[in-house]
């Protein structure tokens, strides 16, 4: 799955566009979505549908996927405040708008920073931030989470394949003793993939990636999308 998400950051047709203009739109559009009306993160989120499928030429199956599963994640961690515990279990309808605008928050939030995940190679996004001066440690912090993914992602394939070898047979003792062996060759895999980056002299050197000129129409597009959002919000509080 991640793999699979990292290759769809070098195939799609945002790849090599102004990363800077891409970074400035995902942390406004994040601030947004934390600090904003409900309406205001549902045109975010059809914002991103749109250049997802349009501009970056995504498969629609790829998007839906991922955002069917992150609301049903989002549906399953708010499910507890719906309901409460008094020798009987009661639901609480006065939390329904808590719910929705948390949810909603959530699903905005995390569909912007998709966007930029799918749109841009790891090291274009790191690249920009050395230009901006953000300290060193920070980048990396984020590349060694980066690779840790990877890693991460390859145990969980071997527990799956173990867990197929062995029929599907449920055994939790079985289950822990795989879960304890990948966990310590995933640890291995990790410290070899840092050693041979400190090996080589190269942890840290960043390719110099140019960027495509910055078409005209993103801006505009981007400008129109900024006022409908402006209006939006200003329409829903005066009626609120």
């Amino acid at each position: 799955m991640v793999s699979w998400l990292d290759e769809w950051a070098y195939r799609n047709k945002l790849a090599k566009l102004n990363v800077t203009f891409k970074l400035m739109l995902t942390c406004m559009l994040l601030i947004w979505a934390l600090c904003g009306t409900n309406v205001v993160r549902c045109i975010i989120i059809v914002w991103l549908f749109v250049w997802l499928l349009y501009h970056a030429r995504l498969p629609w199956r790829v998007c839906v996927h991922f955002f069917i599963v992150m609301v049903l994640i989002m549906i399953g961690s708010c499910v507890p405040l719906l309901f409460t515990v008094d020798r009987t279990i009661h639901f609480v309808g006065e939390n329904m708008a808590e719910v929705a605008t948390i949810c909603l928050r959530a699903l905005a939030s995390s569909f912007t920073l998709f966007f930029l995940a799918i749109t841009t190679p790891f090291f274009r996004i790191a690249h920009a931030l050395s230009k901006w001066h953000v300290p060193k440690a920070f980048i990396e912090l984020l590349l060694l989470t980066y690779r840790f993914i990877f890693v991460l992602e390859k145990a969980a394939m071997q527990l799956f394949m173990t867990v197929r070898i062995k029929n599907g047979e449920r055994s939790w003792p079985l289950a822990s003793l795989a879960i304890a062996q990948l966990f310590r060759q995933t640890m291995r895999d990790y410290e070899a993939t840092i050693i041979a980056q400190e090996t080589r002299n190269a942890s840290f050197v960043f390719p110099i990636c140019a960027d495509e000129q910055l078409p005209r129409k993103y801006v505009i597009e981007t400008c129109v999308w900024l006022v409908v959002l402006l209006m939006m919000e200003g329409l829903y509080v005066n009626v609120s």
